[in-house]
This record gives structure tokens, C-alpha cells and sequence, in this order.
């Protein structure tokens, strides 16, 4: 979108919402207020991914005292057993951190025989780490991809690549909660919510 300058000339400015006051207006590309809507954007995907560790983390420890019986465990329509699930998730994270910071990616865990817990917390920090480190660098540059389903190279924008990095982790951890569930096992509180109360955003008034 394009608004006027004092002089008559054309200015790039972008739509913006000021929640609390109701108002709709225009920023200038440029301006210190474009400026404050970037970082403002850069922080919501930081959080994102703080968000993603927090769970990780919670669904890890509701995990560590299943029996391997129960860690073997699935449903119809998620991914696999719990425990295949979250070796593929750990994977998942060091393959798109590998992908995002340009780092060496460590050799895939194999889901069998499962790794353990201690080998899986330790790959899940480093995988978290570096995503929230991926997050916070230059999200509008582009990045090159290679997939099988459909094959095929292409370059995106980071900020799409990190979008499926965060959905995916999502998604398996459903997976997990929903196995947790019909084993009788109530899955920990994983939402939005739950991230808000526990980090302290959420402020009483």
C-alpha cells in the first residue's frame, strides 16, 4: 500500500491496528513505527519457539515413566508408538536447525531400539536452542529446501521454513497426548494457555 508524502510524493506504508486504541491507520516504510512492527513480529516468533522447548520439555517428562510396553504403544491416525514419535521429533528439530543456521546435523536417532530419555533430552535441548536461535536471525532471508513428497529443490522464505518447524512439533506432540489418553494417562497441558500462565505473560488486573 502506498500513501502521500508532505511533498506529494509516493511512500511504501503498511496497514496497522492499534489494539488497545481501536485505530487503523498507516505506517511508513522507514519510520520508527515500521521499525517497533518488525521487532514486534520478530518477538511473537521468538515466543513461538519458546513455546515449542516449553512442551517439548513437558511432554518428555510426562513420558519418562512409561513402561516399554506403554512407549510401544499407538493409535489410528498419529505417527507411530510414543516412543518412535518423539525420536522423530527430535530428528525433525536438528534437521530444520541444520537447515536454518547452516550447522553440521548430528547422525538421526533410530527409534529401535529406543535411545532413552537421557539421549532424547539432550537432543531436544540442542534442537530447541538452536530453533529459538533461528528464530531471532534475519527470518526474511531465504532458505533452499530439498523434499521427497512431492521431490524436488526449491528456495522459501525462512519464516515459512520456521512455520513448519513450529507446526510440526505441534502436531506430534497431539500425537503423543492423544496415545497418553487412551492409555489412561492424562497428557499435560501443552497449549497456548498453559505457555502463558507458566512464563508469566498472563498479568492480573
Amino acid at each position: 500500500m502506498r500513501a502521500r508524502d508532505g511533498q506529494g510524493n509516493a511512500e511504501l506504508a503498511i496497514p496497522f491496528v492499534d489494539v488497545g486504541g481501536g485505530r487503523l491507520g498507516l505506517v511508513r516504510h522507514g519510520s520508527r513505527h515500521a521499525a517497533s512492527l518488525r521487532c514486534g513480529a520478530m518477538d511473537v516468533l521468538v515466543e513461538l519457539f519458546r513455546h515449542n522447548t516449553m512442551m517439548n520439555r513437558r511432554l518428555l517428562d510426562a513420558c519418562k515413566s512409561l513402561t516399554a510396553d506403554q512407549l510401544n504403544s499407538t493409535v489410528p491416525g498419529t505417527y507411530g508408538s510414543v516412543g518412535a514419535t518423539l525420536v522423530h521429533m527430535a530428528n525433525a528439530q536438528m534437521a530444520y536447525a541444520a537447515r536454518l543456521l547452516d550447522v553440521p546435523r548430528p547422525d538421526p536417532l533410530l527409534p529401535d531400539p529406543f535411545p532413552g530419555f537421557d539421549v532424547l533430552e539432550k537432543r531436544f535441548a540442542l534442537g530447541d536452542a538452536q530453533l529459538e536461535e533461528a528464530a531471532r536471525v534475519k527470518p526474511d532471508r531465504q532458505v533452499q529446501v530439498t523434499g521427497d513428497d512431492p521431490p524436488g529443490t526449491w528456495t522459501m522464505p525462512v519464516s515459512l521454513f520456521l512455520l513448519q518447524a513450529i507446526n510440526h512439533g505441534t502436531d506430534h506432540r497431539s500425537h503423543v497426548a492423544t496415545i497418553l489418553t487412551q492409555l489412561g494417562i492424562e497428557p499435560p497441558d501443552l497449549d497456548g494457555w498453559a505457555y502463558f500462565f507458566a512464563s508469566e505473560h498472563m498479568v492480573p488486573v
